[in-house]
């Protein structure tokens, strides 16, 4: 993107007139679409954007200031992550990938759809979970089991309440090289009660 390309923060829009955010939207919009075929062209399809495109100006309901203004954040927003850049996604996935073998999970992302599919599962818990914090490490931990087991993803994100209300039950051991402390085992027998 050009260094000279203006990105829009929610302070600067609000001091916008109508027709400004139209033009910059649809002029961000543009760049952003081209950012989302590229990188699905290179299979580095972002979780939460997979297969989507910013809409027009056509057909987006803009009636009022607000929803424009809305639009207008969002793509800004978009086109301030790095990860919406191929250079900027391969090395994410590359560090992601890295620290995962690192702690022990080297499983979950030895192909780039187990990559996505453990990034996905981590993203599922955390928007579940919003307002509390589930150690991620214990989360890897069920999800290398549920994998072991053939649980399907969203049959474990739909029991994902049982492992969080047994936290407190799961057998303390030795931490792993990968900081890991629930004993397998337990986690075995917890994790089947989803079967």
């Amino acid at each position: 993107m050009k260094k000279n390309r203006k990105l829009y923060f929610p302070s600067e829009i609000n001091k916008m007139t109508d027709s400004e955010i139209r033009k910059a939207y649809s002029e961000l919009r543009s760049i952003a679409n081209k950012r989302l075929t590229r990188l699905q062209e290179q299979d580095l399809n972002l979780t939460a954007r997979t297969g989507y495109k910013f809409p027009t100006l056509k057909e987006i309901d803009l009636s009022n200031w607000a929803t424009a203004a809305s639009k207008l954040a969002d793509v800004s927003k978009f086109l301030r992550d790095p990860r919406t850049t191929v250079t900027g996604e391969k090395s994410f996935l590359s560090n992601f990938r890295e620290s995962m073998q690192e702690k022990g999970y080297g499983d979950l992302v030895d192909s780039i759809e187990n990559t996505y599919k453990t990034i996905e599962y981590m993203e599922d818990v955390r928007e579940k979970y919003k307002d509390s914090l589930l150690p991620s490490g214990d989360l890897l931990d069920v999800l290398q089991e549920a994998e072991r087991l053939k649980i399907p993803k969203d049959k474990l994100i739909e029991n994902i309440d049982l492992f969080a209300s047994h936290l407190d039950e799961l057998e303390k051991v030795k931490p792993t090289k990968g900081g890991r402390t629930f004993s397998q085992s337990r986690i075995n027998a917890l994790v089947r009660k989803w079967m």
